[in-house]
């Protein structure tokens, strides 16, 4: 069978490893984050999982640009596909501001707002030039400080919408600041600020280094077919 590289850590990797499987591909997983589906075959390093593969299917996080830039530089010349979530479009009555990165997101941002950030776990520093207050969400426990004017706020989700409208009352929230990461599992947020009237600043997915960026597995798997043969 035909082996291929998947770059795994958004909830889409083991739907695509099944997909590349029953397409007759022989899929390897290098997780780009901790490994939550242990039963996939995976690989303990980027070299090793390239060893003999054919093509490079990227299933990390949107914004995991740092995975999919050391596998580009590491085979260049590979065959390389992206498979991503669709990113959330706005409706009548929505008030979003999309921006290409967190310091232009900040730049964006009000003065004195308080601001509640889904951006990303190493946001914070950044999030930290901004002259309001900063709830930053965690879904792992750690305890690294906040920065000055930043509060952690954790919780493992999935969140309710109601859950999030309560949230954002009790932190008297001015602004959502989020990744648009598409799909419904992170999607609670904004909807509840939707909900609220409140304004939304969104960072837009990065681009890919090369290659093609598919919205459905089968579209992938078949230009996957035609660029290996």
């Amino acid at each position: 069978m035909t082996r291929v590289l998947v770059l795994g850590g958004a909830a889409e990797t083991p739907g695509a490893v099944a997909g590349l499987r029953n397409a007759g591909f022989a899929p390897v997983v290098h997780w780009a984050r901790r490994n939550d589906a242990p039963d996939l075959p995976t690989c303990d390093s980027l070299r090793a999982g390239l060893d003999g593969a054919v093509a490079l299917v990227d299933v990390t996080h949107a914004f995991d640009t740092d995975t999919r830039m050391i596998a580009h530089r590491l085979t260049p010349t590979l065959p390389f596909l992206r498979l991503a979530r669709a990113p959330w479009q706005a409706t009548r009555g929505d008030r979003w501001t999309q921006v290409p990165d967190l310091p232009r997101a900040v730049a964006a941002t009000p003065r004195g707002a308080r601001v509640f950030a889904a951006t990303g776990r190493d946001s914070a520093e950044v999030l930290a030039h901004h002259d309001g207050p900063v709830f930053l969400r965690q879904l792992r426990p750690h305890k690294r400080a906040a920065p000055p004017n930043c509060t952690f706020v954790f919780g493992d989700g999935p969140f309710a919408v109601a859950e999030e409208v309560n949230l954002f009352r009790e932190l008297r929230i001015d602004l959502v600041m989020a990744r648009n990461i598409g799909g419904a599992g992170s999607f609670p947020k904004i909807e509840a600020a939707r909900a609220m009237g409140l304004p939304v600043i969104l960072l837009t997915e990065p681009p890919v280094p090369q290659g093609a960026v598919f919205r459905t597995l089968p579209a992938l798997i078949d230009r996957l077919r035609v660029r290996v043969g």
